[in-house]
């Protein structure tokens, strides 16, 4: 078993579950929880080489997680890794010494087992490679009438050394899998073809030639990688009239693998697609609800969410430059490869951070068409951050209740907060007259009330009526001072408050609240509680404080 602190090298690449500390029964979730530790200590800028053995480990074990092809941890993994391109040089190096390579093995097979592979000849094909030109073996091996998969694997890599063609290698491994319906060896070699090659030439025609050859749901996952790459490079009509093409030759009715694929592919093609085939996907995702996993609903909800926040788009894009930048990172990371991805992101909030003012007057407090972004930043905001940490634990720290009660001391003595402290008092004040007046006439109408019984109870009755009006009138312009204080003062304190140290912003609102009517110097706090629920739904202060936390796990 390996783990960050002690990294086991050589169980990579073949053994990515004891490599991730992953056996018996485990989800995308736990390996997504293993491989964020080991990323953490492995970043890409600093350890490039070690961080691409990981996330090739990754990307292997999740695909085969998302689609349920996980082996058994008692199956033997075939040598993928026999380099004919080291036996073509060689064979230009004469007396250079053969190192025979182990040919792959079928996954299911047991080492004691498994046969060797024999020419006409009855030689080894690992051995006539080092002694035969590898041109006349190849036209050799071309005109077998029969062919077992090995012959297959090894005339794909032929003629990808002698051909130069740039489909001549998953075209090999397409008709051993013809010729060998099912094999473990040839599939697992074409899946990792997809999974590495970036070859846009001719990629439409050999997702169709694949889609006639397997024509299982399988073949959602072993051709996905190939759909990333013509989604992110073609038009979009190219990537649809290709996948329609090839799902008319699929045959498997089985919708698993569809959904895992489509849900997938969606959050790239939410930035591109048209809507007539954005709302048949969606409808067919949301027939088959019940059938998605945890961890896939999950994914889901967040490609909902980013659906919803495109129909709001045009309105949020309507403020400055702030809100364009915003836009452009959730777009990278719906579209981007991860690493890029968390770049743009963490650059994103460093650029936040340095423009603090022109973030305070991109967005107003009461900026409601902010909500489902908000939701949406949260939740990438989190994904991001657990590849990010390095060590930074989320907590109250104790001197939080000290440092709030400084900062409302400091608020107090300022002149700002003698003008709050009066803009505050003059509603209420006004409100106190007004009832005290209204106390006094109903006093005197009740002892010289005459002969008119119901005279002096109606005087009564119309001035509650009227301090009643005065009330709410009274709370509103209180409100409306709060607010016009907190946009013009308190804003600009809490995010120097926010410069020095981070902490959740409800765990500030809190320290307020407890706060409220307390003296400060002789100076009363008034309306702390208004002021911690304006904090909590700044959006300006939300994303500067979301950037410090984001900035400060990467510490």
């Amino acid at each position: 078993m390996s783990d960050p602190s002690d990294p086991q090298w050589d169980l990579l690449p073949d053994q990515p579950e004891p490599f991730f500390g992953l056996s018996g029964k485990y989800d995308v979730r736990d390996l997504k929880r293993s491989y964020n530790a080991f990323i953490r200590k492995f970043k890409p800028e600093k350890f490039p080489a070690e961080f691409q053995k990981i996330r090739a480990a990754y990307e292997r074990l999740d695909d085969a997680l998302r689609y349920g092809e996980t082996s058994s941890p008692n199956q033997n993994t075939a040598d993928w890794h026999f380099n004919w391109s080291e036996v073509l040089q060689e064979q230009q190096k004469p007396g250079s010494p053969a190192v025979p390579p182990q040919p792959p093995v079928d996954a299911n097979t047991d080492h004691e087992d498994a046969e060797p592979v024999f020419l006409s000849d009855e030689q080894p094909l690992h051995e006539r490679v080092r002694a035969e030109r590898l041109q006349d073996l190849y036209q050799e091996l071309k005109t077998l009438p029969v062919k077992t998969p090995y012959e297959y694997y090894a005339l794909a890599f032929l003629s990808d050394l002698l051909e130069g063609h740039s489909q001549s290698f998953p075209m090999w491994l397409l008709k051993g899998l013809k010729a060998h319906p099912g094999d473990p060896a040839l599939f697992e070699l074409l899946h990792q073809y997809f999974v590495t090659s970036d070859a846009l030439e001719g990629l439409e025609e050999l997702l169709i030639n694949t889609s006639r050859v397997v024509r299982s749901d399988r073949f959602y996952y072993l051709t996905e990688n190939a759909w990333d790459r013509l989604l992110r490079n073609a038009p979009f009509h190219t990537f649809r009239h290709t996948l329609d093409a090839c799902e008319t030759n699929l045959l498997d009715h089985q919708v698993d693998h569809l959904l895992v694929f489509y849900i997938h592919i969606l959050k790239a093609a939410l930035w591109k697609a048209d809507t007539v085939w954005l709302n048949s996907t969606f409808s067919l995702i949301e027939t088959n609800l019940v059938r998605l996993p945890p961890w896939l609903e999950y994914e889901f909800h967040f490609l909902d969410l980013i659906r919803v926040y495109q129909k709001e788009r045009e309105v949020f894009l309507t403020g400055g430059p702030l809100r364009t930048i915003i836009d452009q990172t959730i777009q990278d990371y719906c579209t981007q490869s991860e690493q890029q991805a968390d770049q743009s992101f963490l650059e994103c909030q460093q650029l936040l951070v340095s423009q603090r003012n022109e973030l305070l007057e991109e967005f107003d407090i009461t900026s409601t068409e902010c909500e489902t972004i908000q939701i949406v930043w949260e939740k990438i905001a989190e994904d991001v951050f657990e590849r990010i940490n390095t060590g930074f634990h989320e907590s109250f720290p104790e001197s939080l209740e000290q440092r709030t009660r400084q900062l409302v001391a400091q608020l107090s003595q300022e002149d700002s907060g003698a003008d709050y402290r009066r803009s505050v008092k003059i509603p209420r004040l006004g409100f106190l007259l007004f009832l005290a007046v209204s106390v006094m006439i109903s006093l005197l109408g009740l002892v010289f009330k005459g002969d008119a019984i119901n005279g002096p109870f109606l005087i009564i009755g119309c001035l509650l009526i009227l301090n009643g009006i005065v009330f709410v009138i009274s709370s509103v312009i209180s409100e409306h001072v709060v607010r016009a204080f907190y946009t013009s003062w308190w804003r600009q304190k809490l995010m120097q408050f926010y410069q020095s140290d981070w902490v959740p912003l409800v765990a500030v609102a809190l320290q307020l609240k407890q706060l409220k009517q307390k003296q400060f110097k002789k100076n009363k706090a008034y309306n702390l509680d208004e002021v911690a629920i304006l904090m909590l739904h700044d959006v300006s202060l939300y994303f500067y404080t979301t950037a410090q936390r984001l900035l400060t796990a990467c510490e």
